[in-house]
């Protein structure tokens, strides 16, 4: 009898035998089973009685394969999904994020030495209300009289777009307070981390267990509440150097962080990094270390500022898109960009790195494939990237930039256009 259960290879693990293999074995069985040397052998045809009961048995068995072959590739950490992801990622003491909500960096202007309260509200043009989420004294950031920068976040966590420019209005009323703005996009939120992220920040925080390496750093900072992004550079020689475009001090680091709280980066440095390490940066942060007499250690990290990120999709000549395509496009290519494509699989565009326009090729076709109505696109010609603060001129695409250490990549679907070859935006 030919069997029907699973095979198990050690070069390639487990897989299942074809239908015929189980059917074949399955009739076999029913012969035996009815065999009497007096009557003639059961006929096992598919279209005879028995031979649909037969075909009814074989496909019982191969759905309790397929759920034993579902069930073996979940406890491999590059295959896993949902609650079996979050079982292996225990293993290392990690917890799946939960939703977040979108963060935006404000320019506030006023009466200088005005004190603009954790929790002051402000809102969207699209009328989102956005909640700051540092304290911030007008004036005193290096800005000159009357400005400040800080950050805020949607009140509802979510995926919710905020554009350049569109939080304009203050909710909460404070004397000498006088306008709020935001010239880049806002880091988009997220629903539930995807399992894509998650294999990414579990396979990046195994080395979180560790101590001293920048690898144990990177992946103790990253599993904050908050944190959005990170980096961590290191100098191993005596002088400073460049990396990224940010000053990395001789035998130190300068970790580049985006969301997160200073005394949980504080703590996260003190416990991972060794004693005498330098810090590189423009933020001053503290720890106190309670196992050591409460004494008082201080570090340097460096808060980027936000810079829009630009994408142009062009189309062949002659493509008449709808609006729902372009739509389509444009939402695609920012899920790509913050790592919640799932299709895709890329990590966010993030810190210190340099990021392909052709990443964005994957997206852009997925979402012209997932509408019926797809006519109206012959081709899409090519995918260029920019970074700029303000829209950028034809010029400035191009197919790959490399993000800087003090630059926080933020893209909206305002930041995406798609245009025809030869024709207007």
């Amino acid at each position: 009898m030919a069997r029907s259960g699973l095979i198990f290879d050690p070069a390639s693990g487990l897989y299942a035998p074809d239908t015929a293999q189980i059917r074949e074995g399955v009739a076999e069985d029913w012969r035996q089973a009815f065999f009497d040397p007096d009557l003639p052998v059961l006929d096992t045809e598919p279209t005879t009685p028995a031979g649909q009961l037969i075909d009814a048995q074989v496909a019982e068995i191969e759905a309790k394969n397929a759920e034993l072959l579902f069930l073996s590739s979940m406890f491999q950490p590059g295959s896993s999904e949902g609650r079996w992801q979050d079982a292996l990622g225990y293993i290392y003491f990690l917890r799946r994020k939960l939703d977040e909500p979108t963060v935006v960096t404000c320019q506030l202007t006023g009466l200088n030495g005005t004190v603009v309260p954790y929790g002051a509200l402000v809102q969207s043009a699209e009328g989102h209300t956005l909640i700051c989420n540092r304290a911030v004294t007008i004036g005193q950031d290096g800005k000159g009289a009357g400005a400040a920068e800080t950050t805020f976040r949607v009140s509802d966590n979510g995926p919710i777009d905020i554009a350049p420019h569109s939080v304009q209005s203050i909710v909460t009323v404070i004397p000498g307070w006088d306008t709020v703005d935001n010239a880049a996009a806002g880091a988009l939120g997220r629903d539930l981390e995807t399992r894509a992220e998650f294999e990414a920040r579990r396979a990046a925080s195994v080395a979180a267990n560790a101590h001293g390496s920048t690898g144990a750093l990177y992946g103790t900072i990253a599993d904050l509440p908050g944190v959005l992004d990170v980096q961590v550079l290191e100098n191993i020689g005596q002088n400073p150097v460049i990396k990224y475009g940010v000053t990395v001090p001789g035998h130190g680091i300068t970790v580049c962080v985006y969301g997160g709280e200073d005394a949980a980066i504080a703590e996260a440095i003190y416990s991972k990094k060794d004693n005498g390490c330098d810090t590189g940066g423009n933020t001053t942060i503290m720890h106190l270390a309670a196992d050591y007499h409460n004494a008082a250690y201080e570090y340097r990290i460096l808060r980027p500022v936000t810079i829009n990120f630009w994408v142009r999709v062009t189309l062949g000549a002659g493509s008449a898109p709808t609006e729902a395509q372009i739509a389509a496009i444009r939402q695609a290519i920012q899920q790509d960009f913050y790592g919640l494509n799932t299709q895709s699989g890329n990590a966010r565009v993030g810190l210190a790195s340099t990021v392909y326009a052709s990443r964005f090729y994957c997206p852009a076709l997925g979402a012209l494939s997932s509408l019926s109505a797809s006519d109206g696109v012959k081709s899409i010609q090519s995918v260029e990237i920019a970074l700029a603060a303000n829209a950028p001129g034809a010029a400035a695409y191009a197919a790959l930039v490399t993000i800087r250490g003090d630059q926080e990549p933020v893209c909206s679907t305002a930041t995406i256009s798609v245009v025809v070859a030869g024709g207007a935006p």
